[in-house]
């Protein structure tokens, strides 16, 4: 009876551990940008969105991201390339301003200033596209171990006690060496996830990387038609000669699943036949162990 009571007692401190271990599973709203061969990844914390579009030049340096409109209802866009027409914030800053740019039109207001270790500029637009926008638009410029960051903000309907918004937006990016990214226990997590499920799908067995999908996932689509999918991707790539994180988001609650913190990962995946964007997203189980939901390429 003692030995069973001891047995009785283990298995219950070890499930109470493990609720206390997942229960440590703190994931954040954030949102991560970088290109093949820049040295950091630049982070946009507090940002529960996601990236609607990212494009990467053949060079592996220059890169392009719009994120779609956050819950204030501002609007994110950003180029990352190396530094060549620009060598400070403020240079890249006068430069975007004196290129102008034809889709501006006419607008009215314009500043410049500095948030931390970017410099911007400013302009309200009454009407854009043709249409009564209201729009406000931020132009804020960074330049760091030879590359320059060109952010875009832009909300409708704006008023002035918005702008607080695009300075705490602005005021909350950092920049991540990618040396330090080893430290985020969440990045590593969600990347050894992927990876695992990804050696499954490039080695082409359909049906395994279906049963390794999330059972959420796995409830909404069938296995034939996942098979089928997953043969239909494979055609025309040929072998996998590269593949590099190029973005990721995390959110602590996907809208779907309310109780379930998601993230989703793109990189700039190069086949023998054609280069990709990459798209997986995934799910944290109850357990604590991250699954993948889906994959796309773009």
């Amino acid at each position: 009876m003692k030995f069973e009571r001891f047995i009785f007692l283990s298995v219950l401190v070890l499930a109470v551990f493990q609720v206390f271990i997942n229960a440590q599973t703190v994931v954040p709203n954030q949102v991560r940008f970088t290109t093949p061969d820049a040295p950091w990844t630049l982070v946009i914390d507090g940002q529960a969105v996601d990236i609607k579009t990212a494009q990467v030049k053949p060079d592996n340096k220059s890169a392009y991201f719009l994120v779609y409109p956050n819950k204030d209802g501002l609007n994110i866009s950003l180029f990352i390339e190396p530094v060549d027409k620009c060598k400070t914030s403020d240079e890249c800053r006068d430069f975007v301003l004196n290129s102008g740019n034809p889709a501006w039109g006419k607008f009215q207001d314009l500043a410049k200033a500095r948030i931390g270790e970017f410099s911007y500029f400013e302009f309200y637009r009454p009407e854009a596209m043709g249409q009564p926008l209201q729009m406000q638009d931020m132009y804020a410029q960074y330049v760091g171990s030879g590359y320059w960051v060109d952010l875009h903000i832009s909300k409708v309907d704006y008023k002035k006690t918005d702008h607080l918004l695009f300075e705490n937006l602005v005021k909350s990016v950092k920049f991540v060496p990618k040396t330090n990214a080893a430290s985020d226990k969440n990045l590593s997590a969600i990347q050894a996830a992927v990876e695992k499920w990804l050696a499954v799908w490039d080695a082409g067995k359909c049906k395994e990387s279906f049963a390794a999908l999330s059972p959420i996932s796995r409830t909404k689509i069938s296995e034939k038609l996942w098979v089928d999918y997953c043969g239909s991707a494979h055609i025309g790539l040929g072998k996998l000669k590269s593949r590099k994180v190029i973005a990721s988001t995390t959110v602590t609650s996907l809208p779907p699943t309310p109780d379930r913190p998601g993230a989703t990962v793109r990189y700039q995946s190069v086949f023998e036949n054609s280069p990709v964007v990459e798209f997986v997203s995934l799910v944290l189980e109850k357990d604590g162990s991250w699954t993948v939901a889906n994959y796309l390429t773009q």
